[in-house]
């Protein structure tokens, strides 16, 4: 049985560093004609380049996925499990994105084994199972695990957050295996209308702070432990469509919106902000994600791009590194949680990209392709798995 993973490449000939970015100067990373067949895993390698200077990819099919769960719905968020008492690479929570009031939210637990290869070898592989479910009205903007669940003990309680039109905790019991939702937060206003939320961050330093950012132009600090808002502020000229804290600090978050703006914001002074990025005539700027290592690396992209940008608050108003390889709009963007120079990108054209941006060195060093457009990624705890969402399925990547 043929495994997905993450293969690593020893060059990568088509980029070239130009003027501070990484610039596509020849062919796409890596692209192939794809069979359209919904239980055919196309595990992708992208090797050395041959001696033509192009580069190669290389993949295998089976009758069954391997490290895939498929769902009865469309799937969009998703999030890997934090722990690290869990058997093997823990839990992957995704949720369901349908146009009506009845989503789910699953929980999939996955399992450690061993796969043979065609050629005979043994590699670690998972299975992915179903362990529980419950409904969630409208589609879920993102989902999280509690971060600081990797201190919890083997089978403890694990917390589970969701942004839709309400920011929701969840349980997960373990062993009962039952996941039911703890408590409802929302602003109090003066109608029964509430803004629609887009996204949700749970702060790794303190995880009694959420922060949720909303098509009102707002962003909202909620405290667990008393189940109200904390702090309220307006923080675009338009919608906010993410928002994230920086690594390592309760006070200070980044947002991005659809005025196109990057914009940081110290809630220990919350008379203005930071400004770090906002090109003329700007696109609306889609999501973000902050460095889980280093508090002054974040990247984004806007809608309709192929690009995404790589930032330095230090340095406002120009990216540090851009990265085009994609040939089709990204979707998503992951910083690695245990490596400062690494991050994932996901698009529309069927491929996730890991990629190293350390100052001496910015390049493409993994690549997978899947065999329908890449909507979002999640990276389990250790860094050495990233789940994959395409359509109605999970798929787990091992990078190797």
């Amino acid at each position: 049985m043929a495994q997905p993973s993450l293969s690593k490449r020893n060059s990568f000939s088509v980029l070239t560093q130009s003027g501070g970015g990484i610039r596509n100067s020849g062919p796409a990373s890596a692209s192939a004609a794809l069979t359209s067949s919904s239980n055919t895993l196309f595990g992708p390698v992208l090797s050395a380049s041959n001696s033509s200077g192009n580069a190669t990819m290389h993949h295998s099919s089976t009758p069954r996925r391997s490290a895939y769960f498929e769902s009865l719905w469309p799937l969009y968020a998703v999030d890997w499990s934090k722990s690290v008492y869990q058997r093997g690479p823990g839990r992957i929570a995704v949720a369901t994105c349908t146009e009506d009031s009845a989503n789910r939210i699953q929980v999939i637990q996955a399992v450690p084994v061993t796969e043979q290869q065609q050629n005979g070898q043994q590699i670690p592989s998972l299975e992915l199972h179903k362990v529980a479910e419950a409904g969630h009205s409208y589609p879920c903007t993102r989902l999280l695990w509690d971060p600081l669940s990797r201190s919890m003990g083997p089978g403890g309680v694990e917390r589970l957050a969701t942004a839709g039109d309400f920011l929701r905790i969840w349980e997960y019991n373990p062993e009962t295996m039952s996941l039911r939702q703890r408590s409802l937060l929302a602003n109090k206003t003066k109608s029964d209308y509430t803004a629609p939320l887009t996204s949700l961050d749970w702060n790794s330093t303190d995880n009694s702070l959420v922060i949720t950012s909303s098509i009102d132009t707002t962003c909202t600090i909620w405290d667990l432990n008393t189940s109200i808002a904390k702090t309220q502020l307006i923080a675009h000229d338009k919608e906010v469509f993410d928002a994230r804290f920086t690594a390592g600090n309760v006070d200070v978050f980044a947002s991005v919106g659809a005025d196109g703006s990057v914009r940081v914001f110290d809630l220990r002074s919350l008379e203005h902000s930071t400004i770090i990025y906002e090109p003329v005539s700007p696109p609306p700027l889609l999501r973000i994600s902050t460095n889980s290592r280093d508090p002054n690396l974040l990247a984004t992209f806007s809608v309709d791009s192929n690009v995404v940008h790589v930032l330095d608050i230090r340095s406002p108003g120009s990216p540090v590194v851009e990265l085009d390889a994609h040939v089709a709009n990204v979707n998503a963007v992951e910083w690695a949680p245990q490596q400062r120079n690494v991050l994932a990108t996901a698009a529309d054209d069927c491929q996730v990209l890991v990629w190293d941006v350390s100052a001496n060195r910015s390049e493409i060093g993994l690549a997978y392709t899947e065999n329908a457009e890449v909507n979002n990624i999640t990276w389990n705890a250790t860094g050495d798995w990233i789940g994959t969402i395409a359509g109605r399925g999970v798929q787990a990547v091992r990078l190797q």
